[in-house]
């Protein structure tokens, strides 16, 4: 669906995040009147609230974005100005307001008088041969652009609708875009957030008057602020849905990863494995998982699908393997071979024994399962290993944990919780101590926390031993 907002699941946090949600704060109440409004001066982090990972995106190899850099027609606009103000007498007023700031700003041009002479940098775009000139000549356009459009237009005529506010549109829409990737977002959507932000503030009718002013003298905000990228090849219109190009998207990845974020790129399609399948699964949108999925199961069949997450799984920390024992649990039947391989690895034993029992139609807490799949204490204890792995890691400070370890006793096998901390205390798993710690520290139930931290000492004791 291309106007539907993308939410991110936040593992640091264990929430799941709006990654729109922000920039619908952004666009009802606009900048604060301190903050940057520049590309380069922002931190899309903080302005932003976006977690540490945002969702993986697909890019072409930088030899591809290279030549699409170029090829950008609002490059071939600046270099052309810059030649012809070099060759002739050039007016400023025959020159779009928009194309002559970008040029002034980059120091092709300066004016003299009513006309235009060469800048001390007018010959900045004659030679990009080298691929990374090219990129960093398309990439600075690309910030210009974004900053000033609309300032531009703007500035054309300052006596008009002086009440808007068009600062940060433009890292605005690239920042909604980017994080629409797959889909885009219907222009309409994209239309009225800036609206509703250029106005803020202002009274209904008077908002809807300084408005149309605006578009009767310079055109409407979002289409010039398209319009440019569209020419400079970073964004692409069709069917009434903005999307962002490669080269938009690698610009805006970046600056996110200059801002300190996390943007994992995808290879290919047929170069992708189960480690990227996960990435798309722990951090992506569902509708991007299941396109991946559909994709990486459909080159090699459920079966080997299957393997690959359960060979993959066993070898990763907890949180990675319980994603990637839910996504094989989704493929039924064909991952029955996988499953039953798994019986031989101590990480993956816990997860198959259930399994194979719903795959042959059995009660995994029956009493009629096949000695193979009666799930011993040992599984129990590394499924509670792996279950509280992650948040063992977490500081919660002063918060309350978000489990009460007292249920731990409606699970079966968990009648004597004793018995089962022992047998998490003798698992090799990394996580087992820091488990056993947390859960004594945590439990309300006096009993529970005992017997997990004399556990956690027998643990302890052993992990020094093994030193």
């Amino acid at each position: 669906m291309a106007d539907e907002d993308p939410l991110i699941l936040d593992f640091t946090s264990g929430k799941v995040f709006d990654a729109a949600e922000y920039l619908d704060k952004y666009y009802s109440g606009g900048f604060d009147e301190y903050e940057p409004t520049d590309w380069e001066d922002i931190d899309l982090e903080d302005l932003f609230d976006l977690p540490p990972v945002l969702p993986p995106v697909r890019l072409p190899e930088e030899a591809e974005l290279v030549v699409q850099a170029r090829r950008s027609a609002l490059l071939a606009d600046l270099r052309a100005l810059a030649d012809e103000v070099r060759g002739t007498t050039v007016h400023a007023a025959a020159v779009d307001v928009v194309l002559l700031r970008l040029a002034e700003e980059a120091e092709l041009v300066e004016r003299d008088g009513e006309d235009l002479v060469p800048g001390e940098d007018a010959g900045w775009l004659d030679d990009l041969a080298d691929d990374s000139d090219a990129l960093e000549a398309w990439e600075y356009t690309f910030a210009e652009v974004l900053d000033l459009t609309l300032e531009a237009a703007d500035d054309s005529d300052p006596i008009v609708a002086r009440d808007l506010e068009l600062d940060g549109h433009g890292p605005a829409l690239v920042m909604r875009l980017f994080l629409s990737w797959r889909d885009g977002v219907r222009i309409t959507e994209l239309a009225d957030a800036i609206k509703e932000a250029s106005t803020a503030g202002l009274e209904a009718e008077e908002a809807d008057r300084q408005w149309q002013e605006w578009i009767d003298a310079h055109g409407d905000p979002l289409r010039l602020l398209l319009g440019q990228l569209e020419r400079l090849g970073a964004v692409s219109v069709t069917h009434d849905v903005a999307r962002l190009e490669p080269l938009g998207g690698h610009a805006v990845r970046s600056k996110l990863e200059s801002d300190g974020l996390l943007v994992p790129v995808l290879p290919s399609p047929d170069k992708m494995t189960a480690d990227d399948l996960l990435v798309v699964s722990m951090h992506g949108r569902d509708d991007d998982f299941e396109a991946e999925l559909a994709s990486w199961t459909g080159s090699r069949g459920e079966e080997q699908a299957g393997r690959e997450l359960l060979a993959f799984a066993a070898e990763e920390g907890a949180a990675v393997r319980t994603a990637a024992v839910a996504i094989v649990s989704r493929l039924g039947e064909a991952a029955g071979p996988a499953w039953r391989e798994a019986l031989d690895r101590a990480e993956l034993r816990c997860y198959a024994k259930p399994q194979l029992a719903k795959l042959a139609g059995l009660d995994p807490e029956g009493a009629d399962l096949p000695a193979e799949l009666r799930s011993e204490r040992a599984d129990l204890a590394w499924l509670i290993a792996d279950m509280f792995g992650p948040f063992s890691q977490l500081d919660f400070g002063k918060e309350r944990f978000p489990f009460d370890f007292g249920d731990l006793q409606q699970v079966s096998g968990f009648e004597k919780p004793d018995e089962v901390f022992e047998a998490v205390a003798r698992l090799d798993h990394p996580d087992a101590e820091a488990v056993l710690v947390m859960i004594g520290k945590h439990a309300r139930d006096k009993a529970t926390a005992k017997a997990a931290r004399r556990a956690a000492y027998k643990a302890s004791t052993r992990r020094a031993a093994r030193r």
